[in-house]
């Protein structure tokens, strides 16, 4: 079966007029935002869109040996960039608005870029990347538990208004984990005249959202416009608060933290392999970790993202590559943190890793 780089093989010689766009077209403009496009284009919306195939020559330019992302971003990725760009379906989708965020005071890790399709609608997709593999992108995940907007959050909207004051074709939103939310984020609660141009929210298994978030009139009313892509034994997508409008997909790996990678979606032509429901794995993930974080209140979810980066970062470590290295080292200086802590402290975050443990064996058969 068929991954999104063989889609490229089977279909990149189909023009978007030729075939429509289609959900694993998303799938793979949501990837490509992991992409630094800075060597070929702005942050500003005005500025000239650059084909698919010319930003090629410029990012290869810059990474001649392709970009390093990091030890929890999938490394096809620069091959997925190379086959688009060189594909007929791709190669003259213009892209634009590049932004890339990083901020360790606010804690921000925020990236997206905007495609405009050659196809009858003019259709412009915004792109947001996901989590990457920076401290600061973990630590503001984490914060999406116990707080909205988030800056990334907050960020996205701004983009998303500022590509739709340019840009008149139809629009939508679409990224994998993280930047699928954001990508709903930014549908549901830019302006209001931007929300209703919004055709379609793609979030590939893009965690959840509070569930105030969810009750707002802004989300009611984007809600019949989001897609949903769940793995089907999903842990990322199934956390926070979700309805039942998600579409269960076919992953072919068995592990479902390691379904979350989109390069084990299973794709037949123009689709995604589609199931008829979660797998019993998947179904005991979602309630066991939707116990677990019904049971903990939003203080308390703050308070252990505090002390789990407090700890994290007394490394020295940056990104998550970092923590990898060095090991011993590393966790010398983590085991002195955190017998550093406060007694309080210390015994919220064992009873906090306690409880994920208690649901991590529910989950399991």
């Amino acid at each position: 079966m068929a991954d999104i780089c063989e889609y490229l093989d089977w279909r990149g010689d189909l023009t978007f007029s030729a075939a429509p766009f289609c959900e694993v077209d998303n799938l793979i403009l949501s990837m490509l935002s992991f992409i630094d496009f800075s060597p070929a284009l702005t942050s500003d919306p005005t500025g000239t869109p650059v084909k698919l195939k010319d930003c090629r020559a410029a990012i290869d330019e810059k990474y001649p040996d392709g970009m390093y992302l990091g030890e929890v971003v999938p490394k096809q990725i620069n091959r997925l960039f190379h086959k688009a760009a060189e594909s007929v379906r791709f190669r003259d989708v213009y892209a634009t608005c590049f932004r890339d965020v990083i901020r360790e005071a606010d804690v921000t890790q925020f990236a997206a870029v905007t495609f405009v399709l050659p196809d009858p609608d003019s259709t412009v997709f915004a792109a947001f990347r996901g989590t990457d593999d920076t401290l600061v992108g973990w630590r503001e995940d984490f914060r999406l538990s116990y707080s909205h907007p988030v800056e990334a959050q907050r960020l996205a909207v701004e983009y998303l208004a500022d590509v739709a004051s340019v840009f008149r074709g139809r629009l939508m939103t679409g990224g994998h984990s993280k930047g699928g939310n954001l990508a709903v984020y930014a549908a549901a609660f830019s302006p209001k005249e931007v929300r209703g141009r919004v055709a379609a929210a793609y979030s590939n298994d893009g965690p959840g959202f509070l569930s105030e978030i969810i009750s707002s009139e802004e989300f009611r009313e984007i809600e019949p416009r989001v897609t949903t892509f769940v793995p089907q034994s999903s842990v990322v997508g199934l956390l926070l608060g979700h309805n039942d409008r998600y579409q269960v997909i076919e992953s072919g790996t068995a592990n479902g933290l390691m379904q979350h990678d989109p390069f084990s979606w299973k794709v037949s032509g123009p689709s995604f392999v589609h199931l008829d429901e979660l797998s019993a794995d998947g179904k005991r993930h979602d309630e066991a970790f939707s116990e677990w974080l019904d049971g903990i209140s939003p203080e308390d979810r703050r308070s252990f993202t505090d002390t789990l980066f407090t700890i994290l970062e007394s490394t020295g470590a940056k990104t998550v590559t970092d923590l990898a290295n060095d090991r011993m080292g590393k966790i010398a200086a983590a085991v002195k943190a955190y017998a550093g802590l406060e007694k309080s402290a210390r015994d919220n975050f064992v009873l906090f890793l306690r409880r994920l443990a208690d649901a991590n064996r529910r989950a399991k058969p």
